[in-house]
């Protein structure tokens, strides 16, 4: 059940802006892709249709800071990590890269119809393997977000009968209706799951003390806390079902094999050139970094 929260603080507001980096240029930071050279040979396999427009699209909700968010003059211009990647891809290929806001759950039902591909920090799941082919681009594991000092008395090894605040159509929050269903069949009450529209919102009500906390990624996770001024701090999960890592990969359509191949191509020279791992350097983040791009990768 959804509570009726909507007082938010002043605190929470600056969580907020804070989070996505909405505070203007001069949070801007980054990987200046400007520069990379074209490698005719990939080049030269780009779809007929994608080469024509010039543009690989993708789709992203751009509202989970670090890997895409939106900031610059206008606060709509998207930022981040996979900004990053998309531009270095598209550029390696010839190409520029836009990235379109969507909301998150309907990004992968619309792969070869509104987008080329999705860069959203999309983990790789059994189920989403069933309807889209997945590149592997980084490697990351889960944090909880809970308010700085734990006033709200958060213990990572009981978290039956909490108020957390998860976004919708997420893997995470997929792992907390599984560990809800496992609290009911121990005898303990269910975990009371308040859904939002993006991780931002989740983040936000957390700060406000709406939640007890929220499940993210683990870069996420960390980048919020640190943005936060002190406000937010993490907690590492417990338990085989919300503490492990696994990787997050592009996705494409499941019918297109052949862009599916070239964005992994693609991927793997810019790991073998070095401009993969300087991207992440630049946003802080190699502990993610990957050795080799995998298509469909299975057994994580």
């Amino acid at each position: 059940m959804l509570k009726n929260f909507t007082a938010l603080t002043a605190a929470s507001a600056f969580v907020l802006s804070a989070t996505v980096l909405a505070c203007g240029p001069t949070a801007a930071q980054g990987y200046d892709t400007s520069s990379i050279p074209v490698d005719e040979d990939l080049a030269a396999r780009v779809p007929e249709r994608i080469r024509e427009a010039g543009v690989l699209v993708g789709g992203s909700d751009n509202d989970y800071a670090p890997w895409e968010y939106l900031a610059g003059e206008d606060g709509q211009t998207p930022e981040g990590i996979d900004i990053d990647i998309g531009n270095a891809i598209a550029a390696t290929l010839g190409l520029d890269y836009e990235s379109r806001t969507a909301l998150f759950t309907t990004i992968l039902p619309a792969l070869g119809t509104n987008y080329d591909i999705g860069l959203s920090a999309f983990s790789i799941t059994d189920e989403r393997l069933e309807v889209v082919n997945f590149v592997s681009y980084n490697e990351t594991g889960n944090e909880w977000v809970i308010r700085a000092g734990n006033p709200d008395g958060f213990d990572p090894n009981d978290i039956c009968g909490r108020v957390i605040a998860m976004q919708s159509g997420s893997s995470h929050e997929e792992l907390m209706q599984e560990e809800s269903q496992r609290c009911v069949s121990e005898g303990m009450p269910e975990i009371e799951i308040l859904p939002f529209r993006t991780q931002t919102e989740a983040v936000t009500r957390v700060a406000a003390g709406g939640a007890a906390a929220t499940l993210t990624g683990s870069t996420t996770a960390l980048y919020a806390a640190f943005r936060s001024n002190g406000t937010l701090e993490t907690v590492e999960p417990v338990g085989d079902i919300l503490n492990f890592r696994s990787p997050n990969g592009i996705a494409i359509a499941k019918s297109d094999m052949d862009l599916t191949q070239l964005i992994a191509d693609t991927l793997n020279h810019l790991i073998e050139n070095g401009t993969y791992a300087a991207i992440l350097d630049a946003w802080g983040m190699s502990v993610v970094g990957i050795e080799e791009a995998q298509i469909n990768p299975a057994g994580f």
